[in-house]
């Protein structure tokens, strides 16, 4: 397969499988516009703790039937009943002890965190469960068919989202389409898949992923607990008004990248896996995949820390909160976009534990920064620290990168001279046309 074949697989992959994002996107507008923000800081809150859990009792497991090519029905099978299990104990235990998890994670705030948590735990089961059909589209390069079910339920979401928001159900109303959307997504995968597991589990089955699984567990919740850190800092000092600002311009900025390195891994990984032995053509794919993502993303970021203003005028009575926090992080995004697929080459050549070094130092760095200017600086300093430690961060991971596929510096720079030209257009051009026109333009 030549290189450039590949290569617009791999982008038209992450097109196909990031279709679905706009409409979440939309469907966050209208809660942030609609319902309080003290409820919506506890909604963050309790997602960031529900998404650590399915990471937990996801186990890793479809990723590493993706990646070991021998994998058959026998280890999908292992792999489902193992999830399955795991997130059903899960759920129940955090169900069991609801009252007790929320004061001790929630403090004053308890009462109200309370039926917020206790809904969305009901994504653990669906989403430990969700990987194993997923890992099955991936292994064959099946992105279409897992963007229909990804398009599914995020159509499932905005509809029970809205509908649930006209029967004022108010912060329930995220909450449960939240669930919808993961119950939906599972169906699809499943019918897509075309797939069901077996009754029989082996062992030795279990045993040739469980290794790569957990290494790769490991790497993904303290990673996961690195990009969050910030939250956890903010509801800690500044409680959940601050958090939901906070989450807010997450969304539109540092969140995208997120969803989209998620997409990326679940399309670069099985891509770069099947040319793991040729580091010619995977240095080849990697930089214009890299590129590719670069070409999509940077212009839209500077587009929006121009018009920020305006954004957040549509949303908040006083957008003044969230104003530069959004500009930070659209700042740090640009610079994370470029590196987010140096976690599929880690993967790809078999560095699971290297994944999970990284996110132990990154913790190491940002923890003790954080902590220094929160009182000082609040929202502002927090995101300050994160656009700063994001160009750190870059360089020491794609210098790690650059090692594994023998690939120069020199070279890696020189792809990103288109994106940064047309970067500097945008933002002029969009800079130029904010002087004519309204304060709040649609």
């Amino acid at each position: 397969m030549a290189s450039e074949s590949l290569a617009t697989r791999t982008i038209r992959g992450t097109l196909w499988t990031g279709s679905a994002f706009a409409l979440q996107i939309l469907t966050t507008l209208v809660f942030y516009r609609v319902l309080a923000i003290d409820d919506m800081g506890l909604f963050e809150w309790s997602l960031f703790i529900v998404m650590l859990l399915a990471l937990l009792c996801d186990l890793g497991l479809g990723s590493a039937l993706v990646q070991k090519r021998e994998a058959g029905d026998s280890h999908f099978n292992a792999a489902f009943w193992v999830c399955l299990v795991v997130g059903a104990a899960v759920t129940a235990a955090v169900q069991w002890n609801i009252d007790a998890i929320c004061g001790l994670v929630a403090g004053q705030d308890a009462s109200q965190m309370a039926p917020i948590l206790a809904g969305m735990m009901w994504i653990v089961p669906f989403a430990a469960i969700s990987g194993i059909f997923r890992a099955k589209l991936q292994r064959d390069l099946l992105w279409r068919s897992m963007a229909g079910a990804e398009i599914a339920s995020s159509v499932a979401h905005a509809a029970s989202a809205f509908g649930l928001l006209a029967l004022d159900f108010g912060i329930l109303s995220a909450v449960y389409s939240a669930v919808v959307r993961e119950a939906v997504l599972l169906i699809g995968l499943a019918l897509t898949g075309r797939w069901l597991p077996g009754v029989a589990v082996s062992r030795e089955s279990l045993k040739l992923i469980l290794g790569f699984g957990l290494n790769l567990t490991g790497s993904r919740c303290i990673n996961y607990v690195n990009s969050n850190l910030a939250r956890i800092v903010i509801y800690g000092a500044l409680g959940p008004a601050a958090l939901a600002y906070y989450s807010f311009a997450y969304r539109l900025t540092l969140m995208p990248l997120v969803r989209i390195s998620t997409i990326i891994t679940r399309v670069f990984f099985p891509t770069f896996s099947a040319i793991q032995q040729d580091d010619a053509l995977l240095r080849r794919v990697y930089v214009k995949s890299t590129q590719a993502v670069a070409l999509a993303y940077w212009p839209a970021l500077m587009a929006v820390i121009v018009f920020a203003p305006q954004l957040l005028a549509f949303v908040f009575d006083d957008p003044s909160q969230a104003l530069w926090p959004m500009r930070l992080l659209a700042l740090a995004t640009l610079v994370k976009a470029v590196g987010a697929s140096v976690g599929s080459i880690f993967l790809a050549k078999g560095r699971a534990s290297w994944a999970l070094y990284w996110s132990a130092f990154s913790i190491i760095v940002l923890v003790p920064s954080l902590y220094l200017v929160i009182d000082p600086w609040g929202l502002i300093g927090v995101c300050s620290v994160i656009a700063a430690t994001s160009v750190l961060f870059l360089g020491l991971s794609q210098h790690l990168a650059n090692r594994l596929i023998h690939l120069p510096y020199v070279t890696y720079l020189a792809s990103l001279s288109r994106p940064l030209l047309l970067a500097g257009w945008v933002g002029g051009l969009s800079w130029v046309g904010s002087l004519w026109l309204p304060a709040a333009p649609w």
